[in-house]
């Protein structure tokens, strides 16, 4: 039987693992590979390929069956994808940012051209998140998606729980170590996060969601005093990206929440992902792993690289396992629609009645208290406060900050966190 000729886009750190692992598969041929710099040594075997800064070689060459693009970025490359399918190549892809912002063209452009898209290693890493939803939950109608979706962040959680580090010492080592880039934000500010859960959004939900109208917040505000506080009150702090259907329409947001500590995903640690997905039939299922490095994101993609080359070999092909999501983009629900408990850390003058003033700003706009309390006085008589709220709703929530904002003992408003709910 012929071997199916594959050409990689991108050659860095998930495209060596990848043409590792497709050297070993004798169903393949790993014909080109496509780098920014054709004289820079790999960590890989390439005496069989032929490596180019040109990538248009590769949609220029019609032996090439299928394009495995790890290259990143979203503009050229997409442009480069788009050429491939109109050409005819079927695209595996690992480019979260790529379809979270133009999956809806790319879909459309493959449905016409007969050609599949695949993207597994998209979201997840090595968990095996899109198949479970596409194919392994199909007869569910998913309600809810919600998760742990970038390792980095939650390495720098983990680190600054369990080792008292505060964020850029934490952030540091996770750079040190490789599980951060040097220029971390799209990690830390959310951006990854919010892409992802775009993804699952719209596979969950059957309609492509505009990334643009994703809520994000990162974790640069997180200290480790907000970290000693949260496991005060029984809570861990993790970054989450949630997908769910609500009154009114689809709720798609990507930021930090405090998690109880008796929750399952509140011991996730490290690098690890975890994802829990709600289902009408099968209930709440958890899937755990890896979610970045080399070899576990290239297992993904060489994945998707034998599924589809398996039904390429089928009588009657056609397009394999191609997301049924409508091509009409929807809006995520704004976030002052939604509904939270909330965390507050704020710094006020050392005065008599300042939380009484607290107390009477939150009484005023609806919002009941949960917890409150103080953390010392510094030299220049500023106190830490902290305050944990009931369930209220957004614009409640932020009426009674802006009060608090305006009054005179208040100092600074430090980070204001949402408390993650167990699904119903």
């Amino acid at each position: 039987m012929a071997k199916i000729t594959v050409g990689i886009l991108g050659l860095g750190t998930v495209g060596s693992g990848v043409a590792k692992l497709l050297a070993d598969d004798a169903r393949f041929r790993v014909k080109w590979a496509a780098v920014r710099d054709a004289s820079k040594p790999r960590d890989v075997d390439l005496a069989r390929v032929r490596v180019t800064d040109r990538p248009f070689d590769i949609i220029d060459d019609p032996e090439v069956e299928i394009l495995v693009e790890v290259a990143g970025g979203v503009d050229t490359i997409y442009e480069l994808i788009k050429t491939g399918i109109e050409r005819g190549k079927h695209v595996v892809t690992a480019n979260k940012e790529l379809i979270a912002k133009h999956g809806s063209e790319i879909f459309e452009l493959a449905h016409r051209n007969n050609v599949t898209v695949l993207f597994e290693a998209a979201v997840g890493g090595g968990i095996p998140l899109i198949s479970t939803l596409q194919r392994g939950l199909q007869a569910n109608r998913i309600s809810r998606v919600a998760g742990i979706l970038n390792g980095t962040t939650n390495y720098i959680l983990t680190s600054m729980e369990q080792r008292g580090a505060g964020f850029d010492a934490a952030l540091a080592e996770a750079q040190r170590l490789g599980f951060a880039e040097a220029d971390p934000r799209d990690d830390v500010e959310g951006f990854d996060v919010a892409y992802k859960t775009t993804i699952l959004a719209s596979l969950a939900f059957g309609s492509f969601v505009d990334v643009e109208s994703v809520y994000k917040q990162g974790i640069t505000g997180i200290t480790d005093s907000d970290i000693s506080v949260a496991r005060e009150f029984g809570y861990k702090i993790k970054m989450i990206g949630l997908a769910q259907r609500r009154a009114g329409g689809l709720d798609v947001r990507a930021h930090p929440m405090l998690v109880p500590a008796r929750h399952p995903l509140a011991s996730v640690e490290g690098s690890n992902n975890a994802i829990f997905i709600s289902g009408s039939a099968v209930g709440e299922v958890m899937l755990l792993g890896p979610g970045a490095g080399q070899m576990p994101t290239a297992s993904a993609v060489v994945g998707d690289v034998i599924n589809l080359a398996s039904a390429l070999r089928l009588p009657d092909f056609a397009p394999y396992f191609q997301p049924a999501i409508d091509s009409k983009r929807s809006q995520a629900c704004s976030i002052e629609d939604c509904e939270s408990a909330f965390y507050l850390r704020l710094e006020a003058t050392d005065t008599p009645g300042v939380i009484g003033n607290l107390g009477h700003a939150f009484g005023a706009h609806n919002v009941s208290l949960n917890s409150i309390l103080q953390r010392g006085v510094t030299a220049g008589g500023a106190a830490t406060i902290v305050l944990l709220t009931h369930k209220t709703s957004e614009r409640s929530f932020a009426r009674a900050l802006r009060e608090i904002e305006s009054q005179p003992t208040t100092r600074r408003i430090g980070v204001a966190l949402r408390v993650f709910e167990q699904a119903s």
